[in-house]
């Protein structure tokens, strides 16, 4: 069943709106206020795979069950294509905010968009959803009391699987990451948890972004003799790192700081068998993320990824605390959702933290062998999980000001 809302944005308006070209139509500005969200992602770049258009539609399905309304009010959602740059990304930002009327802005795909989005939607007291944006300063030194952040970051991504695979017994690392900001963050917070479970780091590399050929790399990661090689490298850069351990018949664990689904199936399960990464998401857990991604799947082709499946989150519980609270004030708002404890049809589970970090339980999965998976996507099995309380860094560690303001 179709429900009435509003999509303010086919792809040929996105780039107009990038530009600075085109607002909501002026029938819609004369309705009486609507809840207005803006969806800020990478419609068609390197990131699209993983968010884009399936995660725009899993927001949408978030408000298809929510009935199209709440408190009386139709729920309209604008879609923004960034393009991964920053000036874009604020500019949208901007108009949305000064022009169109959006209550909350989510998503973002991008950390570096999504730190300046939030001062821009701080300063309009509305509501930032980073459902896709895994810098660890969000919730830390650039923490916000109008930010939520969803999707796990730097810190829980590579603190939880360092932390899990060294009590397992694979205690030596060597690491190979990408040479900027995103994977000294990952390299630091693993290495970390590493010493503090016992483990040891035998050796570390760096390459620059866009890196074609890692074999001498993958040479030294070798002969350290280390239990585990670590990938701190994001994209197309992990994608052919994985490759290449493949062909070079590396008898190491090989440990991935970030993947999704979609990169397994684009990979194959021949080169990605035996890899350990976390999540806090897979559609294969249980029946309610079994039902909720069939229903994905049969409106999108493929089965959700993290970023895709907080979109629904994200949205959902925003919307469930307006509801709760009676208001549209955002303070009120915030301090609901941050009541109310996070539970919804995809099977989520945990809450809101004071600083705005969303705390679940993060999985360790191995990505299974092509005789091990059974039927289509049969990709990941379960091998252990980090209670949330645990997983994450602690608002104290963090030092989010507002907080410790506040206490």
């Amino acid at each position: 069943m179709q429900t009435r809302f509003r999509v303010v944005a086919t792809l040929a308006v996105l780039i107009g709106v990038a530009a600075g070209e085109g607002t909501a139509p002026a029938s819609a500005q004369a309705e009486e206020a609507p809840v207005r969200i803006g969806y800020l992602t990478d419609v068609g770049g390197p990131s699209s795979s993983n968010d884009g258009t399936a995660g725009v539609d899993a927001a949408r399905m978030a408000i298809e069950d929510f009935g199209g309304t709440v408190l009386g009010r139709r729920i309209e959602i604008l879609v923004g294509d960034h393009q991964g740059k920053v000036d874009i990304g604020a500019g949208i930002t901007r108009r949305w905010l000064d022009v169109d009327g959006v209550d909350a802005v989510m998503d973002m795909n991008n950390s570096a968009i999504a730190l300046a989005a939030n001062n821009l939607v701080l300063a309009k007291n509305k509501i930032l959803l980073a459902t896709a944006a895994a810098s660890d300063s969000l919730t830390g030194k650039d923490c916000s009391p109008n930010l939520v952040q969803w999707l796990p970051d730097t810190y829980s991504n590579s603190r939880s699987i360092a932390s899990l695979l060294t009590k397992n017994g694979l205690d030596t690392w060597f690491f190979i990451s990408v040479d900027y900001a995103l994977g000294h963050a990952l390299v630091n917070s693993a290495s970390q948890a590493i010493a503090e479970n016992g483990g040891k780091v035998l050796g570390a590399v760096k390459h620059p972004l866009g890196t074609a050929d890692f074999a001498s790399l993958l040479l030294q990661a070798q002969a350290s003799n280390a239990k585990v090689l670590a990938i701190a490298s994001p994209g197309a850069d992990m994608a052919n790192l994985v490759k290449q351990t493949h062909e070079f018949g590396l008898q190491m664990k090989t440990a991935v700081f970030l993947l999704y689904i979609m990169e397994v199936h684009s990979l194959g399960l021949a080169d990605t068998a035996g890899i350990e990464f976390v999540d806090t998401f897979y559609w294969d857990l249980d029946d309610k993320t079994r039902a909720w991604s069939k229903r994905f799947f049969d409106r999108n082709g493929k089965m959700p990824t993290a970023p895709q499946v907080n979109a629904y989150e994200g949205l959902y519980h925003y919307l469930k605390a307006i509801k709760a609270a009676g208001s549209m004030d955002t303070q009120t708002i915030m301090k609901t959702m941050k009541e109310l404890k996070i539970e919804d049809p995809t099977g989520a589970s945990g809450y809101i933290r004071e600083d705005g970090r969303v705390i679940r339980d993060m999985h360790l999965f191995e990505v299974k062998s092509p005789k091990e998976s059974k039927y289509p996507w049969d990709y990941f099995k379960k091998i252990g999980t980090l209670p949330g309380d645990q997983a994450y860094r602690s608002i104290a560690d963090g030092k989010c000001a507002f907080v410790t303001k506040n206490n």
